[in-house]
């Protein structure tokens, strides 16, 4: 009896598992993680006064090797928590024949829904190539601030990027 209700509670514990990952095993997914923020300076890349975007969507699209400016052969959507991360699941491992990259949709927040042109995607390897972890990390996505905040300049200034060259 005690053998059968141990075993039974593994079976469950297993059945749960399993459901969380959406039938995920060792071989055959991989796990996008990034985040997507609002450049408030408009400055092109992170700095001290920007935000992440919560509710930002973002779509993983993978297309075949020998097709890769074509169509889509398969994609997955998420949006981003309170601090502009993300996580997708992509099941079913292609390997190399695949490249995938993560690309911007949209944002919720009023003001910061212009997609920066030079981060709106994010190139990712799936490829295993011996690596310890079957998640991928992606660079960060941006949107640009319509308006940049009032203290861009000074911050944009101390970095040594104000107006011009300082030689």
């Amino acid at each position: 009896m005690m053998t059968a209700t141990i075993t039974m509670r593994f079976a469950v514990v297993g059945a749960v598992a399993l459901l969380l990952v959406g039938g995920c095993t060792a071989d055959n997914c991989f796990f996008v993680e990034g985040e997507v923020y609002c450049d408030t300076c408009r400055a092109g890349f992170v700095t001290n006064v920007t935000t992440p975007i919560q509710g930002a969507k973002v779509r993983l699209e993978c297309r075949h090797f020998m097709t890769a400016a074509g169509t889509v052969e398969r994609s997955a959507e998420n949006v981003t928590d309170a601090a502009g991360n993300y996580k997708i699941e992509l099941k079913d491992n292609r390997g190399s024949e695949e490249v995938c990259a993560v690309r911007l949709l949209s944002s919720p927040v009023p003001g910061c829904t212009e997609i920066d042109k030079g981060r709106d995607s994010a190139p990712v390897t799936l490829v295993d190539a011996g690596l310890a972890t079957k998640v991928r990390r992606a660079s960060a996505l941006g949107f640009l601030k319509t308006e940049p905040l009032p203290n861009c300049g000074k911050i944009l200034s101390d970095l040594a990027l104000g107006s011009g060259p300082s030689y």
